[in-house]
C-alpha cells in the first residue's frame, strides 16, 4: 500500500549552531569531584556493575547526535516521584476566580491556599572508558548536577515515573555510564551502569547507519543553546531545540509518528551537499503492512530528518497490534545504504 501524498520534510542545519555556548570562564573550571561516600559505592559496585535501590533509577535510553568530530550524547532515567523525597514546604496564596464568581463578583479575586512540595537531590555521573575485554578502564570524565523540583501538591502523583535526562559531548568510543541520585545528606544513594557505544568512522565505510530512532511528543525552539550541563524533567536540549520524547511507543490509530534522527556515513558532494533516497515501511512481524512512497532528499545541507508519518493510510487505520517502523536510507553520492528499526504499539 503506497501513500499518495507524502509529507513535506523540514531539514533542520544544526551544524550552524554549537551544541553548547560554553564561555571561556566555564572551561576553565575544575572538574567536578564526586563525594567520597557515593565513590566508595561506585567503585564497591563497579566489579558487579551491580544497581542500588535506595533510590531507584530505570535506565530508558541513550540518544545521540553528530557534532563535528565528536557526539552530542543525551542520557535518559525514570525515576518515581516517592523516591526522590518530595515534602510539603509552603503554603503559596494563588489567586483564582471562578466562573461562577464571575458572574456574581465581577472584577473580584479569590484567594486559594495551594500546597507545594519540594525535592533536593543530587545527580552524580562518573563515565569509563570501556577496554577490549569489556572491562571498565580509566575514569573518562565525572559529573555533578544539583536537583530541586517544586509542584504543587494536587499535581503530585507519588507513584508516578518521571523521565530526567542529561546531554553532553563524547568522542567516538565504547563507554560505561554509571549514574547515581543522593539525598543531600547522602544517607539514601541509588546506582545503575549502563553501557553506550557512539560509532566510529570506520563503521561507515561500506554502510550508512541512523542515530537512535526515537519517537517525538513535542518540539520546540529555544533561543540559545545551553551554556552548561544539566538536568531536564520529560524533556532534554540539543542545540537550539528542546525536544519532549515520547518512549511509551503507544498511539491511537489517528496519531502521527513524529520521528527526529540523522543519516551517518553519508558522502557530500563537492559542494558540500547530500543526495538521500530513504523508504518509510509499517511491518507487522516480517509482513510489509504498508509502504509509503520514497521520500528524495537531493542537494540537501544536513543529514537530519523530522517527519511526522500517518497511521491512517489512504483513509485505513492500522489494526490494533504490534508494528514495527523500518526505515532504508540510501545514498546516491556515496553508494551506500543503512536500515533503521522502531517498535510501535497501535491501541
Amino acid at each position: 500500500m503506497y501513500h499518495k501524498n507524502f509529507f513535506a520534510v523540514f531539514i533542520l542545519i544544526l551544524f550552524l549552531f554549537p551544541v553548547y555556548g560554553y564561555s571561556q570562564k566555564a572551561e576553565e573550571e575544575e572538574p567536578a569531584k564526586i563525594p567520597k561516600e557515593v565513590a566508595d559505592i561506585i567503585d564497591t559496585n563497579l566489579p558487579t556493575r551491580q544497581a542500588k535501590l535506595d533510590i531507584p533509577l530505570a535506565y530508558v535510553k541513550t540518544l545521540y547526535f553528530p557534532y563535528q568530530n565528536d557526539y552530542f550524547s543525551c542520557f535518559f532515567f525514570k525515576i518515581k516521584n516517592h523516591a526522590l523525597g518530595y515534602t510539603a514546604v509552603l503554603l503559596e496564596e494563588k489567586k483564582t476566580e471562578t466562573e461562577e464568581k464571575k458572574k456574581k463578583e465581577a472584577g473580584k479575586e479569590v484567594v486559594e491556599k495551594v500546597e507545594i512540595l519540594l525535592c533536593n537531590v543530587d545527580f552524580f555521573f562518573r563515565i569509563y572508558s570501556l577496554r577490549k575485554d569489556g572491562q571498565a578502564g580509566d575514569i573518562y570524565r565525572e559529573i555533578c548536577l544539583p536537583w530541586s523540583d517544586p509542584v504543587e501538591s494536587k499535581e503530585y502523583n507519588s507513584e508516578e515515573g518521571i523521565i530526567y535526562s542529561f546531554g553532553t559531548i563524547f568522542p567516538p568510543g565504547r563507554y560505561l555510564l554509571c549514574a547515581a541520585a543522593a539525598s543531600l545528606d547522602l544517607t539514601k544513594i541509588g546506582l545503575t551502569f549502563q553501557e553506550f557505544y557512539l560509532p566510529v568512522a570506520s563503521d561507515f565505510r561500506q554502510y550508512l547507519e541512523l542515530t537512535p530512532l526515537f519517537f517525538i511528543k513535542s518540539l520546540k525552539n529555544i533561543t540559545a543553546p545551553d551554556s552548561v550541563i544539566k538536568i531536564y524533567k520529560n524533556f532534554f536540549h540539543y542545540a537550539t531545540l528542546e525536544i519532549e520524547p515520547f518512549f511509551d511507543h503507544e498511539f491511537s490509530p489517528t496519531e502521527k509518528l513524529d520521528i527526529l534522527y540523522y543519516i551517518l556515513g553519508g558522502t557530500p558532494s563537492d559542494e558540500g551537499k547530500y543526495d538521500f533516497e530513504v523508504n518509510y515501511i509499517y511491518k507487522k512481524g516480517e509482513e510489509e503492512v504498508a509502504k509509503f512512497k520514497p521520500q528524495v532528499l537531493k542537494d540537501v545541507p544536513a543529514p537530519i530528518v523530522s517527519l511526522p508519518l500517518p497511521l491512517l493510510i489512504e483513509e485505513k487505520k492500522l489494526e490494533a497490534g504490534e508494528y514495527i517502523l523500518e526505515i532504508r536510507a540510501k545514498d546516491h553520492i556515496g553508494k551506500k545504504e543503512g536500515t533503521g528499526k522502531i517498535h510501535f504499539v497501535v491501541k
